[in-house]
């Protein structure tokens, strides 16, 4: 289900995002849909403004912490939900981007996700299948 929340919520915050078309929803609307999708308002409105450069940034993220993202969709969802929607609130994201265009690790001091990270990591049944060398898997 979070999968699917965070799928409509970059879709929805492409269209939002270059508009105020969510403000002019009645108070209601924008209650109904933050329900049907299991969210507060609070963190539809967030997931709504937040940058579409939010999901790289948390993808980007993820495999540097060796984490397969289909995985967590798959087998920690509401987690993998709880990491977007951390992400999207973040106010450290022009320095993660700044981190990874520098090829820097994913364990971050700054990062709000990195504990919770590393604990999915521990748990193992997230994790990327590892590289051989070549570049296949």
């Amino acid at each position: 289900m979070i999968g699917h929340i965070v799928s409509w919520a970059k879709k929805f915050s492409r269209q939002f995002s270059r508009s105020n078309e969510l403000q002019e929803l009645e108070p209601d609307e924008i209650r109904r849909i933050a329900r049907d999708f299991g969210v507060s308002v609070s963190d539809l409105l967030t997931l709504a403004k937040s940058d579409v450069h939010v999901q790289e940034l948390l993808t980007q993220r993820l495999a540097e912490m060796g984490l397969s993202e289909k995985l967590l969709q798959d087998k920690h969802p509401r987690e993998f939900g709880d990491l977007y929607r951390v992400c999207a609130s973040c106010a450290s994201t022009k320095r993660c981007t700044n981190d990874f265009l520098q090829h820097k690790s994913g364990h971050s001091e700054y990062c709000p996700n990195t504990e919770t990270l590393e604990a999915l990591r521990a748990i193992g049944d997230a994790n990327a299948a590892p590289r051989v060398a070549g570049g296949k898997n």
